[in-house]
């Protein structure tokens, strides 16, 4: 009975200490990546692709870009649906992004919200099922990140 009775004083303190420190059982399910890696390859890319690239400040603006995702991923990781979980993380897919794992996540919340309020995603949805959204520039999104480029991304 003694051992019970410490099993469950032990995960009641476990249980108080995770609520007092949330983010650090959260960034325990968070995959981690080499985003250094990543960087470095999606940099080498453009690099090819633009001439006059500079290939040092692109690392550091996407591994920026990658770290800030990553923090966002882990502050909200409670939020997010186990299916969205397992169809956005994809740690073993080739040049894995904390970027393009938030976009996933924040696609798919934004299209359920949709379908919840009624509203139509006829006009982005694809023959196939899935859906389209507008291009990011459209949105004005990266815009003081990559802006500033000259890259119209």
């Amino acid at each position: 009975m003694k051992k019970l009775t410490f099993t469950r004083s032990a995960a009641a303190a476990i249980a108080c200490f995770i609520g007092l420190f949330p983010g650090i059982a959260q960034t325990q399910v968070v995959p981690t990546i080499n985003v250094q890696e990543t960087c470095r390859a999606a940099a080498g890319v453009m690099a090819n692709l633009l001439s006059g690239s500079s290939v040092a400040n692109d690392v550091q603006i996407c591994v920026d870009s990658e770290n800030k995702s990553r923090d966002q991923i882990i502050k909200d990781w409670g939020s997010y649906t186990e299916a969205d979980r397992s169809g956005c993380i994809q740690p073993a897919g080739y040049l894995p992004s904390y970027v393009e794992w938030l976009t996933c996540f924040e696609m798919n919340k934004s299209v359920r919200e949709a379908r919840q309020q009624g509203r139509s995603t006829g006009a982005l949805t694809n023959p196939d099922g899935s859906i389209t959204l507008p291009l990011l520039r459209s949105l004005g999104i990266m815009a003081s990140s990559y802006g500033s480029s000259g890259r119209g991304w």
